[in-house]
C-alpha cells in the first residue's frame, strides 16, 4: 500500500471515528503448505504482505436512558467527563451522542479524557 492508499484508508477511518463507529480491517495472506507447517508453532501471523479486503464500521449506541441522565446531572450541577480508552475522534462522537457535549462544540478538551492520560493522573499523585 502506498502512501496515498494509507492516507484514504486513515481518512476512512477517521471519518468512521467521528460518526461513533469503531472500526475493524479484514486482510488475508496467501501461504504456501510449507508456509502453514512452519508458522504453526508461532501464535500470530506476520502483518507484511497482507491483502486487504475490507475494512467495517460497527456502532456501539449508548446504552437507554443514558442521554436522560447526564441531562439530569448537568441540571443539577455535575460537571461530566468520559474517560475513554478510544481514539478521540470516536470519544468525541459518543460525547455528543450520549448529551454530554453539544453538537456545534469545537472544544473537546475537559469533557474527554483519554484513558492513558487517566491513569497519568494516578501516577503523578502516587510519585507526588
Amino acid at each position: 500500500m502506498d502512501v496515498r492508499e494509507r492516507n484514504t484508508f486513515k481518512q476512512i477511518i477517521q471519518g468512521m471515528a467521528a460518526n461513533s463507529l469503531r472500526s475493524i480491517a479484514f486482510a488475508h495472506k496467501q501461504l504456501s503448505e510449507e508456509q502453514y507447517e512452519d508458522g504453526k508453532e508461532e501464535k500470530g501471523l506476520k502483518e507484511d504482505s497482507l491483502t486487504l479486503l475490507g475494512i467495517v464500521g460497527i456502532k456501539d449506541p449508548c446504552r437507554p436512558g443514558v442521554k436522560k441522565v447526564v441531562d439530569d446531572c448537568q441540571h443539577a450541577g455535575v460537571n461530566i467527563k468520559m474517560i475513554s480508552g478510544d481514539k478521540v475522534f470516536t470519544a468525541r462522537a459518543i460525547t455528543i451522542e450520549c448529551g454530554i457535549l453539544n453538537p456545534g462544540a469545537e472544544n473537546i478538551n475537559g469533557a474527554v479524557v483519554e484513558g492513558e492520560e487517566f491513569r497519568n493522573y494516578w501516577y503523578i499523585k502516587e510519585a507526588g
